[in-house]
């Protein structure tokens, strides 16, 4: 795998600067870059955890937007919907139009349910531990059965909803903030689909996506490392 990318990286760096590049250097940088953005983001998370964990909207851009933002800016959410993303893009999107249904109807059974499932009660670590298995799935390439891609739907869109709720907000600002996170979680993973699949064609883009996948289950374990440590 390495040796392909290495071909494709001496073949460009060719046809660019018309001299060879260090293969050795190239691969060390890249290499410090990836451990440089995870040590980044593990400080944030420990200098910033109630930023990290929080449920709370923002203030003055209004419940709709609030709940359109609200996937973007918890961890578990957004790594929840892009590892979702990426594997069905990956792996005949075409063909998984039913999969998209079955989490768009889970997602809004899910958001239904926080009415009576409290904004405290924290199912982040389920989310968590769905995406490290959905990642580790992207890495090894493994193929799956469809009616296990549908499952994945359901279990993910109905977390997703379910986590979606939102403290201190009165009856309206609640539904507005909940037709808005429906939207957001929806188009995001419509948008990580489109993008894993752009990123399917050539051996090269299949690496980036399982270097991606891989910075992802890292991201998560470490975000539900956080998550054990603020609680304990």
């Amino acid at each position: 795998m390495r040796y392909r990318l290495s071909s494709f990286v001496y073949s460009l760096s060719r046809l660019i600067n018309n001299k060879p590049l260090d293969l050795d250097s190239y691969f060390y940088k890249i290499e410090q870059m990836v451990l440089s953005l995870r040590l980044s983001l593990f400080i944030f998370l420990l200098i910033a955890p109630e930023t990290v964990l929080a449920h709370s909207p923002i203030k003055g851009i209004g419940a709709f937007f609030n709940g359109i933002l609200h996937p973007l800016l918890v961890p578990a959410q957004v790594l929840a919907i892009l590892s979702l993303g990426l594997y069905y893009g990956q792996n005949q999107p075409t063909e998984n139009k039913m999969s998209v249904i079955f989490y768009l109807i889970a997602l809004i059974f899910g958001l239904v349910a926080t009415r009576f499932f409290p904004a405290d009660n924290d199912v982040s670590i389920v989310l968590l531990l769905g995406v490290i298995m959905v990642t580790l799935l992207i890495i090894s390439n493994y193929k799956l059965a469809k009616y296990v891609y549908r499952i994945a739907g359901l279990l993910f869109g109905f977390i997703l909803g379910l986590d979606s709720a939102q403290n201190g907000l009165n009856l309206k600002a609640t539904l507005l903030t909940l037709f808005g996170s429906g939207v957001g979680i929806y188009f995001l993973l419509l948008y990580a689909m489109a993008l894993s699949e752009s990123f399917s064609k050539k051996t090269w883009q299949n690496i980036a996506v399982r270097v991606l996948a891989s910075w992802m289950s890292a991201s998560a374990l470490m975000v539900l490392a956080l998550n054990f440590m603020s609680k304990g």
